[in-house]
């Protein structure tokens, strides 16, 4: 049986979802406008490729999470740092070396964190006796 180092394979997923912000950010700004929010061209000016890209953000983190985890049997709980060491680190590069894009970024980068640390918590809970408190004992 081949040896998968989860470190370096968690790693590498985190490099993944980190290179698809550049993708994501650009997928919302080129995203086409629904025919309901033409009434509203405030939202439309200054939020609607942002919220394109947060949904976008959040689906596609999921949807690696979900191939990481079936696919290739690695947990997001079990290296959740090296997970997201990649996100951090483009997170903390855009704001040293370009301020102007850091923003349109965070709307990439936070749903991705979000569903990191969801995916990490929710996979530990049950670990934990207080969690594991039957329903009779509670009555």
């Amino acid at each position: 049986m081949i040896h998968i180092n989860k470190k370096l394979w968690s790693f590498n997923f985190g490099c993944l979802i980190a290179g698809t912000f550049v993708w994501l950010v650009s997928f919302g700004i080129s995203a086409p406008i629904l025919e309901v929010f033409y009434a509203y061209p405030h939202f439309l000016l200054n939020y609607y490729a942002g919220t394109v890209t947060f949904f976008t953000a959040f689906f596609t983190t999921g949807g690696i999470i979900f191939i990481m985890g079936r696919f290739f049997k690695l947990c997001a709980s079990e290296h959740t740092f090296w997970l997201a060491l990649p996100s951090l680190s483009f997170i903390i590069l855009a704001m040293l070396v370009k301020q102007s894009i850091l923003i349109t970024m965070l709307y990439a980068a936070f749903p991705a964190l979000i569903v990191i640390l969801i995916a990490a918590t929710v996979r530990r809970l049950p670990k934990y006796k207080i969690f594991n408190v039957k329903i009779e004992q509670i009555a």
